[in-house]
């Protein structure tokens, strides 16, 4: 159900807004942004408090305004679960934080070759892990707006798509990280305000989370602690094992601990942001449960949706730039983040290793045009935005989790070599696909496990195995 025409103007006013502003930051950032640096990683130089709400604002996206809030519709207190899940991998990212500082890398491959040695085909390897889960937001944030913004508007989701991604790739192509970084502090400060205006509302919608509680068709999802895992253990732990490690090999967050002023800040802000993206999920079960006990017959992921045609008109165009203000921090973030690989880690190594800082900025840009045209086209074929999300985390966490934080436990032992490095990653990989798709082909895994667990066990193995075996020729 759409809103008023009036309603629609004020959204699109309101939405309009939010996109000055954003454009306004990267514009004046543009002219601070003159080295490949500078737009990959920020100069290293930003604060503590502008680190925090960009680590807040780009992993609170449309997977927790459609996913989240759809799984508290349908199992009450579960996204509290999965808030401390994503908590947990920041706090224990917050261990090596001031090590991936210290080093000053910028993405993902550049720690590889710091543990295992320089090798083309692990950097090579190491580029397409690093992508996997930023480039699966992009294509989810986009259909989360779509989805949020068709029930508002009535506007076509294909057109949609394509709109928010347009003026994601216009916010990210002047200054890059500077102006991602930026206009998340502005967009995360934001957020947070409506959040408590959006959940007040919804309470008062409810009747209060006492009528809430005794119109709920389901009320023991709501119980405290066991409403936690009423998504299922085999679900809640998918969470666990999927956006935990997921958390902890985004290269989204890596940048953002690397871009810190200093080591002691890189490591503070991955404790403060573990907190906020946690405390999110607060608003996650007001709103779910709001929307379930006064229509309990609503399709699970258009819960949110629902929500804006029972607000007033003024609420619904504030709530539609927090939408926009969301979903753009994640997808422009995600942007640039790919467009980091494909630059500095394909283009720079493989293609034109003496390319300056001119040319590098120049191809940066242009792999933000591309990396969203494909974007689009996943978005369009991929509607499913919380199993898109999952499956990238899975896939992440099983290629590089084992490389990376094993990498950092022997990085002063001989028994990591590039060779081990590339079959961690692979056989991650490899374990984690035949695990998700065994069932189709009438294969029992043993124990019933999470498909992304055996990834992580794969990977273990075969990182220990032919690091044994090359380690004399390192």
């Amino acid at each position: 159900m759409s809103v008023s025409t009036s309603g629609t103007i004020l959204v699109l006013v309101s939405t309009a807004i939010v996109m000055c502003i954003g454009f306004g930051i990267a514009l004046y950032f543009q002219r601070k942004t003159v080295t490949a640096e500078d737009w990959a990683i920020g100069g290293r130089r930003l604060p503590s408090y502008v680190i925090v709400f960009t680590q807040f604002a780009t992993l609170v996206g449309g997977g927790v305004l459609v996913g989240h809030v759809s799984i508290g519709y349908s199992f009450g207190l579960a996204p509290l679960a999965y808030g401390i899940c994503g908590a947990a991998g920041c706090f224990i990212m917050a261990i090596i934080a001031a090590w991936l500082r210290e080093n000053e890398f910028t993405t993902i491959p550049d720690i590889l070759e710091k543990v295992y040695g320089k090798n083309r085909f692990l950097m090579l390897v190491g580029a397409v892990m690093a992508m996997v889960v930023p480039f699966g937001w992009i294509a989810s944030q986009a259909t989360a707006f779509a989805k949020l913004y068709q029930s508002i508007t009535g506007i076509d989701m294909n057109i949609l798509i394509v709109a928010v991604t347009i003026i994601c790739v216009i916010f990210t192509i002047p200054s890059g990280f500077n102006a991602v970084a930026w206009t998340d502090f502005v967009f995360g400060v934001i957020m947070l305000c409506l959040c408590a205006l959006t959940g007040f509302l919804a309470l008062d919608m409810g009747g209060g989370w006492g009528n809430i509680l005794a119109n709920h068709p389901d009320p023991s999802v709501l119980s405290f602690p066991s409403g936690l895992l009423a998504a299922g253990i085999p679900t809640t732990a998918l969470w666990f094992i999927a956006a935990t490690p997921g958390m902890m090999t985004n290269q989204m967050t890596f940048q953002r601990v690397c871009a810190a002023n200093s080591a002691k800040n890189a490591r503070r802000t991955l404790i403060v942001g573990g907190i906020l993206i946690a405390s999110i999920e607060l608003w996650v079960v007001v709103i779910g449960n709001a929307c379930r006990a006064v229509n309990p017959e609503l399709a699970p992921e258009m819960a949110t949706g629902w929500f804006l045609t029972q607000i007033p008109t003024w609420a619904v165009a504030l709530f539609s730039g927090f939408i926009a203000t969301t979903i753009i921090s994640t997808t422009d973030s995600a942007l640039q983040s790919v467009s980091v690989n494909l630059t500095q880690d394909i283009y720079k190594q493989f293609i034109n290793p003496g390319a300056d800082d001119r040319k590098l900025l120049s191809v940066s840009r242009i792999c933000t045009v591309a990396v969203a045209v494909l974007a689009v086209a996943m978005a369009i074929a991929f509607p499913q935005v919380l199993n898109l999300i999952v499956a990238s985390y899975a896939y992440s966490a099983s290629g590089l989790l084992v490389p990376i934080y094993c990498g950092y436990a022997f990085r002063n032992k001989n028994i990591l070599t590039p060779a081990s490095g590339i079959a961690g990653m692979v056989g991650g990989v490899a374990g984690c696909a035949f695990a998700q798709f065994a069932p189709k082909m009438g294969i029992t895994m043993p124990g019933g496990l999470p498909y992304a667990i055996y990834g992580i066990l794969a990977s273990l193995v075969c990182l220990v195995v032919v690091g044994a075996v090359s380690k004399k020729s390192k």
